[in-house]
């Protein structure tokens, strides 16, 4: 049986950086290879920030003549991220944090219901309050108990508490996604956590002429980190080669 490494070879393609608003990775060559996935992941924003995620093809390694293939995509805070942290802060009766879900239906991620939950003077699972009478601690005790409640709770996401730090997950990897919005920046800190997206390349569907593709980042806010690898798959010529530091499997 063929091995993963042994036909899909995995680069860097924008190295992990933080405090850089924009970033044009290398150019790579599709002569050797039919396919290739750009996998673009982030971590950090908050509030009201985004960056803006582009692939380009060109007709060389230097990047020359470079043109947009696609549509740029925007990624935005809180906006299907699989994992998330809100920090309690001097939490006052009425404020909210809303979480909507996605799952996988026919293998398309699709919204289920967004729900509220609102800071009160006690707890009320039933009604999705959660208690902010106390420390803040106290706090992120009670909202990660309201979201973790199994009839009032939020399917399939899971929220873990330290101190005043909810961190919220999707429960099974890889199942899902999830909205996150707070209605007070300042007392209820949402901060996206890991938040991803892919651009596919087919080397013919590249311009006449254009041998080679990258990806870009930009509009980078300079507390967010992101990285993106490149899968490049269904080699022309076998045997693949990693250019890695070490290697292993399960065998």
């Amino acid at each position: 049986m063929q091995k993963i490494h042994e036909g899909v070879q995995a680069l860097t393609a924008l190295r992990a950086s933080t405090n850089v608003t924009s970033l044009t990775g290398p150019y790579f060559s599709f002569e050797k290879y039919r396919k290739g996935l750009f996998l673009l992941t982030i971590s950090g924003q908050t509030d009201g920030e985004s960056l803006v995620f582009a692939v380009y093809e060109a007709t060389d390694r230097d990047g020359t003549d470079a043109a947009q293939l696609g549509a740029s995509v925007t990624l935005s805070q809180g906006s299907k991220v699989t994992s998330a942290q809100v920090v309690c802060s001097s939490v006052q009766v009425g404020d909210t944090v809303k979480i909507k879900p996605y799952t996988f239906v026919s293998g398309v991620l699709t919204a289920g219901t967004e729900l509220t939950f609102t800071a009160a003077a006690a707890e009320s699972l039933a009604n999705r309050q959660f208690d902010q009478s106390g420390t803040d601690a106290a706090c992120a005790t009670s909202l990660a108990a309201c979201i973790n409640n199994a009839t009032y709770g939020v399917p399939g996401i899971t929220a873990s508490v330290d101190t005043v730090t909810v961190t919220l997950a999707v429960t099974e990897d890889g199942e899902g996604a999830m909205d996150v919005t707070e209605s007070a920046v300042g007392r209820l800190v949402v901060t996206d956590l890991e938040q991803s997206a892919w651009f596919e390349v087919e080397a013919d569907e590249l311009t006449s002429g254009f041998t080679h593709a990258g990806a870009r980042v930009s509009d980078v806010d300079a507390t967010t980190e992101f990285g993106c690898v490149l899968l490049r798959a269904l080699p022309r010529y076998a045997p693949v080669g990693q250019p890695v530091t070490a290697y292993d499997d399960s065998e």
